[in-house]
């Protein structure tokens, strides 16, 4: 058995999760391996490794399916079950699985919101990049790595609005996913840089001493896209709105009636205490260091307290 802590929640797992710091508290979710009997399931536009997630259930009860790989059992917000295809998955490439969209559905059902997104600790506050996929939310996240900065998600963000509407962001794990061509753009040394699992062309970047668990308040979001030159702009209205329903992580078939509802009045909250900007970027590794130089002057951070991007 093993013992973990992401999320803010303590994970008592028979699965290593290689990936997580670990934790000898008392556990709030459970992972075990048992077999799973499908309900109908439909598909989804969720895609990893290739391969198309297949879900069904409800918010309380969710199933998810990758063919050739494993079936999940999300159930009651403390209870993951896992029923791999195979005795002989590597175990690393089925962490990869548990800790994507499976554990997203247990978040989801604690009442966590979620974007698919990664966030960066800069000072005592958050800032999100989000956008479609290639958008470059992992390069920008590792851009910020780099310069000293800590990566709180790199894949999933998972953020607690509490009563009086301030949203707070919960540290997910010290991971962030890259090619061997970002890598080399921003200056890692690749032969460092584990795979993220054996045969992957990914490497992953850990930045696992001091790792924060406490939770920090998210201030900006970066929605990412492709310009002809950097450029930074105030989101606001119908698109600012637009723009955090489409970047739902999970499978969008779960927001059905008063989850539909819920979610979206989420994100109306959100809205009124984070400042949303568009980010448009010609993805080249010669304006990065111009995107991290534009965010922190959005963010009144002093420049040269960081390290300096090459």
């Amino acid at each position: 058995m093993f013992f973990h802590q992401t999320y803010g929640l303590n994970i008592q797992s028979e699965f290593l999760l290689p990936e997580l710091i670990k934790s000898d508290n008392q556990p709030d979710i459970y992972i075990q391996k048992a077999k799973v009997k499908l309900p109908t399931l439909e598909t989804t536009t969720i895609q990893r490794q290739g391969k198309e997630a297949y879900f069904g259930g409800n918010t309380q009860e969710a199933y998810l399916r990758w063919e050739g790989v494993t079936t999940f059992l999300a159930k009651n917000g403390d209870t993951l079950i896992v029923n791999p295809d195979s005795d002989h998955i590597n175990p690393q490439l089925l962490s990869l699985y548990i800790l994507s969209e499976a554990l997203g559905l247990i978040l989801y059902q604690r009442g966590f919101f979620l974007l698919h997104a990664s966030a960066v600790k800069i000072g005592e506050q958050v800032v999100i990049f989000a956008g479609p996929p290639g958008a470059g939310k992992s390069t920008t996240a590792a851009a910020f790595a780099k310069c000293g900065y800590t990566v709180l998600a790199d894949d999933m963000v998972a953020i607690k609005l509490d009563a009086t509407g301030k949203a707070m962001v919960v540290p997910g794990f010290p991971q962030i996913k890259i090619w061997p061509s970002t890598a080399r753009g921003l200056d890692y040394n690749l032969s460092a840089l584990p795979t993220l699992f054996p045969g992957s062309r990914k490497r992953v970047i850990r930045q696992i001493e001091n790792f924060p668990v406490k939770h920090f308040p998210l201030t900006h979001m970066f929605i990412l896209g492709e310009g002809e030159n950097l450029k930074i702009t105030p989101m606001e209205g119908t698109e600012a709105f637009f723009n955090l329903t489409r970047f739902f992580p999970l499978p969008s078939s779960i927001l059905q009636g008063n989850a539909r509802e819920r979610h979206l009045q989420e994100c109306i909250q959100l809205l009124r205490e984070v400042d949303i900007w568009q980010l448009e970027n010609p993805q080249n590794f010669q304006t990065i260091k111009q995107v991290v130089n534009g965010v922190e002057k959005k963010l009144n951070i002093n420049q040269n307290q960081h390290k300096v991007l090459a």
